[in-house]
């Protein structure tokens, strides 16, 4: 097996990472000679197929989701529906109605409008009752558009969540929010700041591992 890319660097250990669109990085040590990456390359194949098998996985199960014939909301995935007479979107149990006259590029502006104004409100209630359940004082609240992550926690204990954390599962949304929220007590990701987390959702380590299925989102 060949690796897609291959980075030297001051390291003194190799290591092997899938990246999001499948690629397989290999990072080395800058003298290391190519026969013996490749060997580890080899050497960790079966791991290598494992994790590029559930990624070809992930990625056709939301196929849809990726090429906008379908919206997710809450984790629940809503199919687009034209309909004569509306002027904005509007939400049934299975559908996303929108206007007739919108062509596809206003439609996913305008989804993507909808989903800033729902996360803003939705996420600053939910934040607000994490916080007084955890009994902490955060600064701030907003929300931004991130590539690569779903919120952070700023020393000065401003929170940031990405506007697509509200395209997630409920319990999911909440181990987001719990999570920033802890940083407050703990700006690390050490034993204790997972016990703290832990003592607000014992059975947080599920939905962290299930999060991981939605990473294609940050990619959209």
């Amino acid at each position: 097996m060949q690796p897609d890319l291959i980075i030297r660097t001051n390291r003194r250990s190799m290591s092997i990472t899938i990246s999001k669109d499948g690629r397989v990085i290999v990072r080395a040590p800058k003298k290391l000679g190519i026969d013996r990456i490749l060997s580890f390359v080899n050497e960790k194949e079966r791991w290598i197929n494992k994790h590029l098998e559930t990624l070809k996985k992930t990625t056709l199960l939301n196929s849809d989701v990726r090429n906008h014939e379908a919206y997710l909301l809450f984790g629940k995935k809503f199919q687009p529906h034209k309909i004569n007479g509306l002027k904005k979107i509007e939400l049934s149990t299975t559908d996303i109605l929108y206007p007739a006259s919108w062509d596809d590029e206003i439609l996913n502006a305008k989804i993507n409008k909808f989903y800033k104004q729902t996360a803003a409100k939705v996420l600053a209630d939910r934040l607000e009752y994490f916080a007084q359940l955890m009994q902490l004082e955060y600064k701030s609240f907003k929300v931004r558009d991130y590539k690569s992550r779903w919120g952070c926690c700023s020393r000065q204990a401003d929170i940031i969540l990405n506007y697509r954390v509200i395209m997630l599962p409920h319990k999911l949304i909440d181990y987001i929010i719990i999570h920033e929220l802890s940083h407050i007590l703990e700006f690390n990701h050490s034993k204790e700041f997972y016990h703290i987390v832990a003592c607000v959702m014992p059975d947080y380590k599920t939905y962290q591992k299930q999060l991981k299925d939605y990473s294609y989102l940050l990619q959209m």
